[in-house]
């Protein structure tokens, strides 16, 4: 087994300089000599060895605030935010039904008309189905719930119903109980709709008459006729051909939405951000999720102490007199996405080096160490070196790991606090813990290499250092679990596109999946917004999609896979 000491080779401009003379060092952050670096390299913030905690949720808060607005993403979890966003003058909104008649209760309209197309039918043969196209006159103001929160699946719409007070497994489909219970509740705030996902995106819009002004209202062709005489398909390649082809454009134009920048559409509000993983403000939920997967968290968890909380801070960010600031002024979506640029690729190719099968073990590390070396050339001071191989600590490094981890958030955390809303401390949050652990794990790797080179250092087998390194590093990606590294691999072909599983294409024979809502009387249908009843969830909640067999985790673990987007289009 072959050992480090054949690496002594290895990195020798680096080796000689670090045994040169020592120099004076100055922090550029505090101006302070580099003598005060051995107070932090000795405090528990900028040790190597002290892991996040398992109740840490700086790396949910990341990647949750990252996610929105994102099809991808929040299709693989389902919850986690509630942001306030503005629908900007000039965007179209659709609405697709079976009369003549714009709503005049709350109802849904679709970003894209492709997905309220799949609502204009008929109820009489030959005549057509109704599609009315909305423009904003002025900006509309929207409650925004991250995840699949219009998707009729278990855990999905818990912010909304905790909101309205009413959490009920069985009444997932109660959709119009819940749109006119949201719109009542927003109204004191002016809020003109709250925006949803779930195979696209879309907004229950509390009023038609306010903020939007008729642009078409067209007779077109349909489809098919109403709900009652549609034959309920088993699987989506069952689907008569035009509704085959029109559930693929829906997943289609949802798809536009998969990655940054997303549904552009909404402009957010991060400064008022609330986010479910917030420790101080819901500590109930701590207990709930400590131990679980992420993809079983929820917040019906929440409970009554919870829910008022709730409650009071959304008040405090909707009312005009509410407590919160107006903010910073930091572009938080640009910070968070050039930290993801800068460490994304770069952690999945060290992860894949470090699973290299190359038989020249010793050529593979340096190859490893020089890597390392280059993704943190910005931060490694001159000067600051171990003194010598004789022993293995690696807390000499501590300098060159808290530049890393504070450079990009050193002045926000300084100067600009005093400016920070209590959304904006939250963000900042993450951001320093996601940085502090991503930089832990990186310097700590960087610097073992520059120990290991040393003369005098410890021989160890050069298979076990790697391995060790790249444990490591799968934990580090383990817990960022950043969605951008969620792919199909190998990368589907030209006729297919990488597809999530997601609802309304539910497995017909899911074991969970919800109960239909009890059918109103007769009488009563007509008072019912719309008079729909939301009846194509009827149709596409229990359409089986592309996968032939039962598979809980399919659902509950969504995993990309390769389909068709070409004739045929489910021949897998």
């Amino acid at each position: 087994m072959k050992s480090l000491h054949i690496l002594s080779f290895l990195a020798l401009p680096y080796a000689a300089a670090v045994l040169g003379a020592q120099i004076p060092l100055k922090d550029p952050f505090s101006r302070e000599p580099w003598r005060s670096a051995g107070r932090a390299a000795g405090s528990a913030r900028w040790r190597f060895d002290v892991e996040p905690s398992p109740n840490a949720t700086e790396n949910y808060v990341f990647e949750t605030v990252a996610s929105l607005l994102q099809q991808w993403p929040n299709t693989r979890y389902r919850n986690g935010n509630i942001v306030p966003a503005t629908i900007p003058v000039g965007t179209l909104l659709y609405h697709g039904t079976d009369k003549e008649k714009v709503p005049d209760n709350p109802n849904w309209v679709a970003t894209d008309p492709e997905h309220s197309f799949l609502f204009c039918r008929t109820v009489e043969e030959g005549k057509g189905c109704w599609h009315l196209t909305l423009a904003a006159t002025r900006p509309l103001n929207v409650l925004y719930f991250d995840g699949s929160s219009a998707a009729k699946m278990p855990g999905t719409m818990d912010a909304q119903d905790v909101l309205r007070g009413k959490v009920e497994p069985g009444r997932l489909f109660d959709e119009v109980n819940r749109i006119m219970d949201l719109c009542k509740w927003g109204k004191k705030y002016n809020l003109d709709g709250f925006m949803r996902m779930e195979m696209d995106f879309e907004i229950m819009l509390c009023d038609f008459t306010q903020g939007v002004e008729v642009a078409s209202f067209l007779n077109l062709h349909s489809l098919q006729p109403g709900i009652p005489g549609v034959p309920n398909p088993k699987r989506i390649g069952n689907l008569p051909g035009t509704l085959l082809l029109q559930a693929f454009r829906v997943l289609e134009a949802g798809k536009t939405h998969d990655r940054f920048p997303g549904e552009t559409r909404a402009k957010l509000d991060l400064t008022r951000l609330t986010s479910f993983y917030d420790t101080d403000m819901f500590p109930s939920l701590v207990a709930e999720r400590y131990g679980q997967e992420r993809w079983d968290h929820r917040v019906a968890q929440l409970g009554a102490d919870g829910r008022e909380q709730l409650l009071s801070r959304l008040d405090d960010v909707l009312s005009s007199t509410g407590k919160e600031q107006v903010g910073s002024g930091v572009d938080w979506t640009s910070l968070i996405r050039v930290i993801i640029h800068r460490h994304a690729d770069r952690l999945e190719i060290l992860r894949y080096m470090l699973n290299s099968t190359d038989e020249e073990v010793a050529k593979t590390l340096a190859d490893i160490h020089d890597y390392t070396t280059s993704m943190l050339d910005p931060y490694i001071l001159h000067g600051v070196r171990p003194i010598n191989a004789s022993s293995a600590s690696i807390e000499w490094a501590a300098p060159i790991f808290e530049v890393c981890a504070s450079t990009h958030t050193k002045i926000i955390s300084t100067t600009l606090k005093s400016k920070l809303t209590y959304s904006e401390t939250l963000i900042l949050g993450a951001v320093d813990g996601v940085l502090h652990e991503i930089c832990r794990v990186v310097v700590g790797i960087w610097a073992e290499g520059v120990v290991l080179q040393l003369p005098g250092a410890e021989s160890r087998p050069a298979e076990d250092v790697i391995t060790d390194w790249s444990a490591r590093v799968d934990k580090l990606m383990k817990w960022l679990d950043w969605s951008v590294w969620v792919k199909c691999n190998p990368g589907c072909s030209f006729e297919e596109t990488c597809y999530l599983p997601t609802w309304p294409w539910l497995h017909v024979a899911w074991p969970h999946r919800p109960p239909l809502p009890p059918r109103p009387p007769r009488k009563e249908r007509d008072i019912i917004p719309g008079g729909l009843e939301r009846k194509w969830d009827r149709l596409w909640g229990w359409v089986e999609d592309f996968s032939g067999a039962v598979d809980e985790d399919y659902y509950r673990r969504p995993q990309p896979k390769c389909i068709r987007r070409v004739f045929p289009l489910v021949d897998l």
